[in-house]
């Protein structure tokens, strides 16, 4: 009994210590998320600090959804590359891209090539795939001259401002994605699958439930379903997680839909699961619970932003200069 208890003080008293070593605090306006963890005196490496806080940060990180490490200067690819390898699992492949990547280490890629000029819209990654990375890590090596900020959205709060019959809709049918894969505009099926085999594409496609044809050598068409409301596995909340708002046609500006003939050209679109139309209400519905849910917050070189892939959103703001954002993703 007398070890025991010698144990649990100097347990306790190893966590204080700990703790000591950084300093917690919010965002200016913001006391929920993310939360900001920055190093208490200088020289503390953020690496070896995590290494004996690993149970610590996954509690705040369930609280918050997002933890912003500050200060630790984290301002290189080898430097973030360092940061991942702490963790007991491999980052993750990007695979079944919606988006433009090129990759800069081992599974650690440039945040988008999307056009500096235009937003990209609030989402959960790979929110709309059979699997998806648990946790999505972005790391500021060059803040832009002007905006660029990552917005960042709890999804819990997301849920909760939708009206009950919204919600109820999306609880009870799902959502239908129809992926339209041309090469033409967007992604080949080549850079999606990262294959050159017409196989393999077949078989990831079945072995993810996506119905899919091949219209021509170029062009393959896809489908399938997934919910839009989950349960996240470790805190049990309810929390919005899809992309039912990125993909539809009521999100795209009006110059992009008038580019297309018809809504079967658009290389993404949503319905509910059921088939029937998610209407430009319901999809205004959804921006707005975003943006009530959101926190914006400039980069500063260095920064690492920690989220809990399922718990919170992001997306990404128009910016002027030299931007560079590496991003990896953990189970």
């Amino acid at each position: 009994m007398k070890n025991r208890l010698e144990k649990l003080v100097n347990a306790k008293a190893e966590n204080v210590l700990e703790s000591a070593k950084v300093e917690y605090s919010f965002l200016p306006g913001n006391t929920a998320f993310p939360l900001v963890i920055s190093p208490a005196y200088t020289g503390l490496i953020l690496t070896e600090w995590i290494k004996k806080n690993k149970d610590l940060l996954k509690d705040k990180l369930h609280r918050h959804g997002a933890i912003l490490f500050r200060g630790f200067e984290v301002d290189t690819v080898e430097k973030f590359e360092n940061f991942i390898n702490v963790f007991d699992t491999s980052p993750l492949e990007y695979k079944q891209r919606s988006s433009p990547r090129y990759e800069v280490a081992k599974n650690i890629y440039h945040s988008t090539t999307y056009p500096q000029d235009q937003h990209i819209n609030m989402h959960s990654e790979n929110s709309y795939a059979q699997h998806w990375a648990m946790k999505i890590i972005f790391c500021c090596i060059v803040p832009a001259d002007e905006q660029g900020e990552t917005p960042i959205a709890d999804n819990r709060r997301v849920v909760d401002y939708l009206s009950p019959s919204t919600r109820q809709a999306f609880l009870n049918k799902g959502v239908r994605y129809v992926r339209n894969i041309s090469g033409e505009v967007g992604l080949s099926w080549q850079e999606v699958f990262q294959t050159e085999d017409r196989e393999k594409v077949e078989a990831e496609c079945a072995a993810n439930n996506m119905e899919f044809s091949w219209e021509d050598k170029d062009r393959l068409v896809l489908s399938w379903n997934g919910k839009a409301i989950h349960n996240h596995p470790d805190t049990n909340e309810e929390i919005w997680f899809n992309h039912a708002f990125f993909f539809n046609k009521y999100a795209y500006t009006e110059e992009v839909l008038a580019a297309f003939g018809s809504d079967a050209d658009l290389p993404f679109n949503t319905c509910f699961g059921d088939g029937s139309e998610i209407t430009k209400e319901e999809i205004g519905e959804i921006r707005s619970a975003y943006q009530k849910a959101s926190v914006i917050f400039p980069w500063e070189k260095g920064d690492v932003l920690f989220m809990d892939n399922m718990l919170m959103a992001h997306g990404r703001n128009p910016y002027k200069g030299d931007r560079k954002i590496i991003v990896s993703m953990l189970r």
